[in-house]
């Protein structure tokens, strides 16, 4: 017969064994990310500022040279652009320390690259004119739109104006919540978050749209491309609502039933 204790005795739970990488990943601390993160795209601001003392604020672009001699230039879109930049570089500097680490590698890995996603055609562009100037040049061909209607340019910068709006009202409602990887730091129920759950994605929708389906080649190949984009950015966003319903409890799941989102 066994004794009480040896009954009552119950097994201790183990920590998961992840792999090597996610062991890094979970070792580091948060300071380091910070310095990684504000560094990155406070360079990145850097460079991109060059162009408005060179060129001008009035001729930056995106912009386009129609057959009649016409020119359109939109130079408050990579404005909207920069200002986010700047608001993710100062929200890795002051940002909060998250309640709990991601300790999933898939969705650690999962979530960079749809981060990254939407920008990998065009950064392709460039490491191509390193391969040569045909393939370059070939394409660019095969992802520009080109001739443009006044149309298409007047759509495809609103929906940019628009979106990237949205996205730097979202971040600048983020601030010190703010992390690429889904990680709990603080519930953020106000500015568009009183409305839409994921306010960056949404305003990542419209300016997606605008330079997708009407700046770049009417192809199937850019059409499934953004659909493919749409999708990843749904997707990641279920992940981060189940994150931050396990971290905030009943005031996330309330706050989740009465904002909007697709899924």
């Amino acid at each position: 017969m066994s004794s009480p204790t040896a009954q009552s005795a119950k097994p201790v739970p183990t920590e998961p064994r992840h792999a090597w990488p996610m062991r890094l990943w979970l070792a580091m601390p948060d300071w380091v990310f910070r310095l990684a993160g504000a560094s990155f795209f406070f360079s990145y601001v850097v460079l991109r500022a060059e162009k408005y003392w060179l060129h001008g604020f009035w001729q930056q672009g995106p912009f386009y040279n129609f057959a009649n001699g016409d020119s359109v230039h939109m130079p408050w879109v990579p404005l909207l652009i920069d200002l986010t930049f700047v608001l993710i570089a100062l929200s890795f500097c002051f940002r909060l320390p998250p309640r709990r680490r991601t300790d999933n590698g898939w969705i650690v890995s999962y979530t960079l690259l749809t981060a990254y996603a939407p920008l990998l055609p065009l950064w392709l562009l460039p490491l191509l004119g390193l391969v040569s100037e045909d393939t370059q040049n070939a394409y660019g061909q095969f992802l520009y739109r080109n001739p443009l209607t006044w149309n298409e340019v007047a759509i495809g910068a609103t929906l940019l104006t628009i979106g990237n709006a949205i996205v730097l009202w979202g971040y600048a409602a983020l601030n010190r919540s703010f992390s690429i990887i889904p990680e709990p730091r603080r519930l953020k129920t106000t500015g568009p978050y009183r409305f839409v759950r994921h306010p960056v994605y949404f305003g990542q929708f419209f300016s997606l749209a605008g330079f997708w389906l009407f700046f770049a080649q009417l192809h199937v190949v850019w059409i499934v491309f953004y659909c493919v984009c749409v999708a990843m950015q749904l997707y990641r966003s279920k992940l981060e609502d189940r994150i931050l319903a396990d971290a905030f409890g009943d005031e996330c799941r309330e706050w989740q039933k009465r904002t909007f989102w697709f899924v």
